[in-house]
C-alpha cells in the first residue's frame, strides 16, 4: 500500500479538481462550438471541413460562415486553388477580403457573410487547408 504525504494528496486533489473544472469555465471549444445562426460551419469539432460541405441557397440569399475553430477562412478567388470555382461574370470574395493576404485567417467566434445575387454554383476553399480537402460549394438557385 503506498503511503502518501498530506501535501502530495492535496497537490493530487487540485490537479484532478482543476481537471474537472477546465472544460466547465473554459468556455466554448472548438470540439463543443456551434452558431445556430450560422449556414456553414467552418472547422466544426475541430476538423478541417465546412459544415455542410453543399449548401443550396436562392438568388439573393446571404449565406452567414462561422468559425467555430481559429484558423480558417473562406476563399472564393480562384487564384488561391484549383478548387475554386466562379459562375460566368461573379466577383471573387474571401473572408479576408479578395485583395488580402490569403493566408490569414479569423478568429474563432467571428462570422463572414456573403450574399449570392447571380445563380450558378460556387465552389470555395479554406486557403490554409484546402490540400487536406477544405472545401465547399454553394448553389445559387432561382
Amino acid at each position: 500500500m503506498a503511503v502518501y504525504s498530506r501535501r502530495r494528496f492535496l497537490g493530487l486533489g487540485a490537479m484532478a479538481a482543476a481537471g474537472t473544472l477546465a472544460g466547465c469555465v473554459s468556455g466554448t471549444t472548438a470540439e463543443t462550438a456551434t452558431d445556430p445562426d450560422a449556414d456553414v460551419l467552418a472547422g466544426p469539432d475541430a476538423a478541417n471541413v465546412f459544415e455542410p460541405e453543399r449548401l443550396t441557397v436562392g438568388v439573393g440569399d446571404t449565406v452567414t460562415w462561422a468559425f467555430v475553430a481559429p484558423g480558417h477562412n473562406v476563399s472564393a478567388v480562384p487564384d488561391h486553388g484549383s478548387q475554386v470555382s466562379l459562375p460566368d461574370g461573379v466577383d471573387p470574395f474571401a473572408s479576408y477580403g479578395a485583395d488580402g493576404n490569403p493566408n490569414e485567417t479569423e478568429p474563432q467566434g467571428t462570422t463572414y457573410e456573403h450574399t449570392f445575387e447571380t445563380p450558378g454554383e460556387y465552389g470555395y476553399v479554406c486557403v490554409p487547408h484546402q490540400r487536406v480537402g477544405m472545401v465547399g460549394t454553394v448553389v445559387v438557385e432561382e
